[in-house]
């Protein structure tokens, strides 16, 4: 699988190349504890339209030394240098969770490199509260009692209807299990150490690239309300193209409950990006 040096590690991507190829790929960033596989609904439909970039970051998956020291600063860096050890100018980003708020920070650090942010459940920053809330979870995460652990962090993840399956929750604990790259407690413990770092939001003055911002109906983590309330406070400060979009029937996992309608509303925003700079002068 392909790899680079890069700031000390051995980072692990995907690169989905479409026939016909994309200018800008769309470099798909992970959440907490999730790595380049949490993709996997929604890599085929959105491979079938562009070229996309999957990196696992530091402390996830097969980048490798894991665990290792994380913030915000070095996983821009990181996939800053890995975009420029593939020669690759521009992307299209799709963040999801903490990679939502690592494309903010990259769209405001590099806006030159950055053409559309999609921000899927994520804000610029984190809140206290679920600092706190990773903080407990990394605490009570053991080797003894990391199914019950499983379960727990679903709780946040799925909308309550996913527990009424027994045999659903079993098979999803079983799978995360299993998984061969599956993040440890010290990484993991590691990761939310790094959470800190995106307590203050970036400075957004340099933002230049039309935002869409999402997050399911159902999701207790990034709520529609925090979302809508960000996204109207931000316009009345920023030039950006700001759009919302909240997906139903869905919480934080959104791209896992509704696959397809987070597709859509990625290529919405891509096909809206596209109309608009056609139009442009």
């Amino acid at each position: 699988m392909p790899t680079h040096l890069i700031n000390g590690i051995e980072l692990h991507y995907q690169y989905h190349r479409h026939d016909a190829g994309t200018a800008s790929p769309l470099l798909m960033l992970a959440g907490m504890a999730s790595d380049g596989a949490s993709w996997q609904p929604v890599v085929k439909p959105l491979s079938a339209h562009h070229d996309l970039l999957i990196p696992d970051n530091r402390c996830t998956g097969q980048s490798i030394p894991n665990p290792i020291t994380t913030n915000r600063a070095l996983m821009v860096s990181d996939v800053l240098r890995l975009l420029d050890a593939l020669g690759i100018e521009r992307v299209k980003i799709v963040g999801h969770s903490m990679g939502g708020m690592l494309g903010w920070a990259l769209a405001a650090q590099a806006p030159e490199r950055v053409e559309l942010l999609v921000s899927a459940a994520a804000m610029p920053f984190v809140i206290p509260a679920r600092v706190a809330l990773f903080n407990s979870l990394a605490a009570l995460r053991t080797t003894q009692n990391e199914a019950q652990w499983f379960e727990l962090l679903y709780q946040f993840l799925f909308q309550p209807h996913f527990f009424q399956d027994s045999t659903v929750v079993k098979a999803a604990v079983a799978a995360s299990m299993s998984y061969p790259h599956k993040q440890s407690a010290q990484a993991f413990a590691e990761q939310v150490h790094g959470l800190s770092s995106f307590l203050s939001a970036p400075d957004l003055s340099a933002l230049s690239c039309p935002v869409t911002m999402l997050t399911g109906r159902h999701d207790i983590l990034m709520t529609p309300t925090m979302l809508t309330q960000y996204a109207r406070e931000l316009s009345a400060t920023n030039a950006c193209i700001i759009d919302t979009c909240i997906i139903e029937d869905a919480a934080h996992a959104l791209h896992w409950e509704q696959p397809q309608a987070f597709v859509d509303c990625v290529l919405q925003a891509i096909n809206k990006q596209s109309v608009n700079n056609d139009s442009m002068p």
